[in-house]
């Protein structure tokens, strides 16, 4: 039997789907699309179950905001048609396919317009606008790795070498020892003030290689405000 039982905590409303079936235990699996299900005896009533995911409040609201951050930035499917949703430092921006007999892309602030020489061809667009967003990757990246390296320099940082490529589980690294940066090709999409924020944060590893109260002491000393920049880059939700 399935169903679909609402748990309140903390004043949020968790829903979980509920499949009876033969197990000795309550079992409990929460999916990366954030649904949680739960399978248990027929002979194990629904107030025990509640119990169970009561004691298991902190593991849950751990679990789904892990996976709610990881989807934040997974670039959604797209089908690279005319009216569909690309972000571009915080700005949205709209696509518009054109046939023409050259490809070639570009944006103006409120619009992203593809032209290619076959809009029907779905491999070529999809080339086309993820070339444009890797080369914006390159650019502002860069440009923000050499606009805050004075500030580590005195340290005794070297330049670092910059890597771009998509991460599933963190905006950036940083490794010391091969004096490099790698930030996550997703953060193009976000405000140049939020990236900004990850560099930072990376460089701060070259002096300190840990997450102690001496790396955020300097990150306060170099950022003052990267606590509202690190919120922004947390609470903004790309659709």
């Amino acid at each position: 039997m399935t169903g679909l039982v609402s748990l309140k905590k903390c004043g949020q409303k968790i829903e979980y789907t509920l499949v009876r079936k033969k197990v000795k235990n309550i079992n409990l699996r929460i999916h990366p699309d954030g649904t949680i299900s739960v399978s248990a005896s027929p002979r194990v009533s629904v107030q025990t179950i509640e119990k169970f995911l009561d004691s298991q409040n902190e593991y849950i609201q751990k679990a789904l905001s892990k996976f709610s951050e990881k989807r934040k930035w997974e670039i959604t499917e797209k089908k690279y048609v005319s009216g569909e949703s690309f972000y571009l430092l915080g700005r949205q921006l709209r696509l518009v396919v054109q046939e023409s007999v050259k490809n070639h892309i570009e944006e103006d602030g409120v619009y992203l317009t593809l032209e290619c020489k076959n809009p029907e061809n779905f491999p070529l667009k999809e080339r086309l606008v993820k070339k444009f967003f890797r080369q914006k990757c390159q650019e502002v990246f860069s440009a923000l790795v050499e606009k805050n390296y004075p500030q580590f320099q005195k340290y005794g940082v070297k330049y670092p070498s910059l890597k771009i490529r998509e991460m599933k589980s963190r905006w950036g690294s940083c490794i010391p020892s091969k004096n490099q940066i790698t930030l996550n090709s997703n953060l193009i999409h976000f405000s140049e003030r939020c990236i900004e924020y990850v560099v930072i944060h990376e460089f701060c590893h070259f002096r300190y290689p840990n997450h102690s109260k001496d790396f955020y002491a300097l990150m306060t000393v170099l950022m003052p405000d990267w606590k509202e920049r690190k919120k922004e880059l947390d609470d903004t939700v790309l659709v």
